[in-house]
């Protein structure tokens, strides 16, 4: 009762002595000013709370999630699919073409377990799987071609497959039937809240080994590298597909147009925005009757750099299935990316293109 009173003595003193201009109170609200509140010189100040960064989106965070494997999950991307599920979550989407003229995406989830819905879910191809191997994560697919599940088996890759694998469809994976119109292959989605439990009981690896680097600098500077304007780019995959996007400078970000609408989360309805928006050339050969592609995603290319409505041409290579990309500009300086999402784009190099204006 005794401290209680002091206290109580203690502020009314403090308050006494600022109304005669002895004391400027404050609350800690102007981050800048380090002086600590009335509260504070009473009751103490709390311990400061330690900012990280987010490893695939330079956001920060409070906690430190730079050990933490993502996931990598195969989405399908053609007309009759969309809308798309949880994508929102996603930190970045790439979009690669697929045997018939199709593209199919693959999200970079940093967390998944807060994801409700995800999907829909669809086939995994070699590239798909190198490119995820390249972020050391876990790949999530229903079903594959048979040349990519010999690469899961010959690279040990921790995937979950919503096809083949009958405990893992029973744990995670469900049908949506009102999809069912389309094709009983565009119904597959997951609940990213059972994934946790199913990592756990395969064992897979949770975090990177200690020698894992994504390679990723972020800046809030990062369209000072553009050289020439970018407001609108239409990204051509082949004559099938295009994907458009509109940069909106009143939110730094671009938005993504396709088959006649935005590129939006159809469980939340946000359009998706992106920070940055990467196009990569490669090579890309149809390799058997059905038309199912290679692509060669380990080597060197070149490509465009998005952010800011601002664009730089740019060089990336990969040395190995395991190896992260590295990108520079044309100079040969280290790209460095704008803080948020990213949308990647893998087009050939002889039917792809790229506008912008």
């Amino acid at each position: 009762m005794k401290k209680i009173l002091c206290m109580i003595c203690a502020l009314a003193m403090l308050f006494s002595f600022a109304g005669c201009g002895k004391f400027a109170l404050h609350y800690g609200d102007d981050a800048a000013d380090e002086k600590p509140s009335v509260i504070e010189l009473v009751f103490g100040k709390d311990p400061e709370k330690t900012a990280f960064t987010a490893p695939l989106t330079g956001e920060t965070q409070e906690t430190d999630t730079s050990a933490q494997r993502p996931y990598a999950v195969m989405i399908n991307n053609i007309s009759v699919a969309q809308p798309q599920v949880g994508i929102s979550q996603a930190d970045w989407i790439y979009e690669i073409p697929a045997e018939g003229g199709i593209t199919r995406m693959m999200g970079l989830f940093s967390h998944i377990d807060d994801v409700p819905s995800v999907g829909s879910i669809r086939s995994l191809r070699p590239y798909y799987l190198s490119i995820a191997l390249s972020y050391d994560a876990i790949v999530i697919h229903g079903g594959g071609s048979e040349d990519a599940y010999s690469d899961l088996k010959l690279l040990n890759a921790d995937h979950i497959d919503g096809v083949r694998d009958d405990r893992a469809l029973a744990a995670m994976f469900y049908r949506d039937m009102s999809r069912a119109s389309a094709g009983t292959e565009h119904t597959l989605f997951f609940n990213g809240d059972k994934v946790p439990a199913l990592v756990a009981e395969y064992g897979f690896r949770t975090t990177h080994t200690s020698d894992y680097q994504t390679g990723l600098t972020f800046s809030e500077t990062a369209a000072e590298q553009g050289t020439a304007t970018a407001n609108q780019v239409c990204v051509t995959f082949n004559n099938s597909k295009t994907t458009t996007f509109t940069y909106h400078p009143e939110t730094g970000h671009y938005t993504g147009f396709q088959y006649g609408g935005d590129y939006a989360d159809g469980q939340s309805g946000e359009v998706v925005p992106f920070a940055n928006v990467l196009v990569l050339q490669t090579n890309m050969r149809a390799y058997d009757d059905y038309g199912r592609l290679e692509a060669d995603v380990v080597g060197s290319g070149s490509g465009w750099y998005f952010t800011g409505g601002k664009c730089v041409p740019i060089h990336w290579s990969r040395s190995d299935t395991y190896t992260p990309f590295v990108y520079t500009t044309e100079s040969g300086a280290p790209l460095t990316f704008a803080i948020g999402k990213t949308y990647v784009a893998v087009i050939p190099t002889d039917t792809g293109s790229v506008d912008y204006s």
